[in-house]
């Protein structure tokens, strides 16, 4: 073991050879350093304004470590046009989290305009990136691919990136995306070579992994992947208040681009301008156990025109013969429709399990369920199993985990979908096994039979006796008018005044005694009548 001095800083003793970076040098050639694989790259703690590291040569078996020394290295300046960078780089890890303490030991807090946070191209693969935070970017927080080039070396077919992982990053206040992971032009693009127009096409990255990440307060895409042809995995990631510049087609929650195969599972979308999901990549993809709220919900919303969905699924390039498998999500309360699915490019698609509760476009189509799913003419999809509702418990709190499980355990979504483990699909949101027959939405719940639920083509009714909960849609055009409650001697015990004329919410908590009743829904030109039973 050897230790060699930069700037005269002895380091503590590590496996392989430490290199102490120190406050004044902002350029790292570590090919010029004699960085071998197996060597420690330590950032001097404090504050430097930007660092840039080249030609780290790892190998798989023995990673090159960059990491902070005892103490948070910090990156600032509001006129460059980068903050950290790693060029022409290969099996290395980049973690601000010294001695597995968890914390974010490398902060990048602020760049100049158009500047990303971190920035990893220039032929870059196989990478780990971990516990940094990155706020106050001019563009991106995090900014990963190569741009295609004249000579080709950075092109498809000439480059590959492979095997990246960012994990545990907590990103927030970016003006650009909070990651933009590979190119967004899959099919090509035209450049200047030689003054000519020339088109060329962006590398594919296999093997992509992007987990356990918190963005906020992104100004687009919360995270944009992009030309991730295989192995790609979004998973474990919070995203709050994404798409705060309001830029039409760049503020999605995640954004999942041309090219892309992915497993989208397990995130958490809450609050934002745009889509919670919007999918343009390649089929045979897999979104589900996801959990979006309120996306779009406060976005122009006097403009209906100005279309926004819990998740997206449109043609960009599709293989024939190819699906979409969408399972599991909850979607609450997106400005216009739960899922808007307008792929007629692929084939025998499956949409299963879905909760889609409150979509905003209730009055949009003559077709009550369109709001819920939208399916364009043309699409092959299969509906399975998906349950739908206009309510939204007032006592909801759309940041708490608990409150949003507790609201949706009203409805009668347990042991209520359709069997997709043979899609890998074995666990929900919270890491909870699924049951053989599995709960609709991302939260498995505990079996109960004190939900009564009345669904026909005109009217869904739904009684939760354990928490007096009544719920009615009325999807007929003959409006409602009034709402009330008789035992079966025909006294009205309950009577409510009705002013929406489709949607009606109650508790009744308390309010009746064990027994019988009756619910009669009056219309102004019809009466729907149903018994039910109070147990408690």
């Amino acid at each position: 073991m050897s230790i060699l001095l930069v700037n005269f800083v002895m380091l503590e003793p590590a496996s392989g050879t430490s290199f102490s970076i120190g406050l004044e040098l902002s350029v790292v050639d570590a090919n010029l350093l004699g960085v071998m694989p197996g060597d420690t790259l330590i950032l001097e703690p404090g504050k430097r304004r930007v660092i840039r590291i080249n030609n780290i040569k790892g190998d798989s078996l023995n990673y090159v470590l960059i990491r902070n020394g005892n103490g948070d290295v910090i990156i600032e300046n509001d006129d460059l046009y980068y903050g950290f960078v790693i060029s022409n780089s290969s099996f290395f890890r980049l973690t601000g989290n010294v001695n597995n303490e968890n914390n974010f030991g490398i902060k990048i807090l602020k760049t100049g305009k158009g500047a990303n946070g971190l920035g990893i191209g220039e032929l870059s693969t196989n990478y780990e990136i971990d516990h940094l935070e990155i706020a106050n970017t001019g563009f991106a927080g995090i900014f990963a691919f190569s741009q295609p080039t004249c000579d080709l070396i950075a092109n498809r077919g000439f480059f590959e990136q492979r095997n990246c992982i960012f994990r545990n990053n907590y990103i927030h206040d970016t003006y650009g995306e909070g990651m933009y992971l590979g190119h967004s032009f899959y099919t090509g693009y035209t450049i200047k070579c030689n003054k000519e127009d020339t088109k060329v096409y962006p590398h594919e990255i296999k093997g992509l992994k992007v987990y356990d990440n918190l963005v906020e307060n992104a100004g687009y895409d919360g995270i944009q992947v992009g030309c991730a042809v295989e192995g790609t995995e979004v998973y474990n990631n919070k995203i709050l208040n994404y798409g705060t510049a309001n830029e039409i087609m760049q503020h999605s929650g995640i954004q999942i681009a041309a090219g892309t195969k992915i497993r989208c599972y397990n995130n958490q979308i809450i609050t934002g301008s745009g889509t919670g999901i919007t999918m343009m990549g390649l089929a045979d993809s897999y979104i589900y156990n996801n959990l979006i709220v309120n996306p779009g919900k406060d976005f122009f919303p006097n403009d209906v025109a100005l279309r926004i969905h819990g998740i997206f699924v449109d043609d960009r390039l599709i293989y024939k013969g190819t699906s979409h498998y969408i399972f599991n999500n909850t979607i609450i309360s997106p400005k216009s429709d739960g899922i808007r699915f307008i792929s007629t490019e692929t084939s025998k698609s499956l949409l299963a399990n879905n909760l889609i509760v409150n979509p905003g476009s209730n009055y949009t189509y003559e077709t009550n369920d369109a709001k819920y799913i939208y399916l364009q003419k043309g699409a092959d999809v299969r509906l399975d199993n998906n349950f739908f509702s206009n309510f939204v418990v007032p006592t909801m709190l759309v940041d708490s985990l608990n409150s949003i499980y507790e609201s949706i355990s009203n409805f009668p979504l347990s042991g209520k979908g359709i069997d997709i483990s043979i899609y890998g699909v074995n666990q929900d949101l919270m890491g909870v096994p699924r049951a053989m027959i599995p709960s609709i939405g991302c939260f498995e719940l505990p079996v109960k039979n004190n939900i009564f639920n009345v669904k026909k083509d005109d009217i869904d009714f739904l009684l939760n006796n354990e928490t007096g909960l009544i719920l009615i849609e009325n999807k007929s055009i003959d409006m409602m008018k009034q709402v009330a409650i008789f035992d079966l001697s025909g006294r009205k015990v309950l009577n409510f005044s009705q002013n929406e004329p489709r949607f009606f919410m109650t508790n009744i908590k308390g309010l009746l005694r064990q027994g019988i009743y009756i619910l009669s829904v009056e219309r102004n030109r019809s009466v729907f009548k149903h018994k039910f039973v109070v147990v408690n």
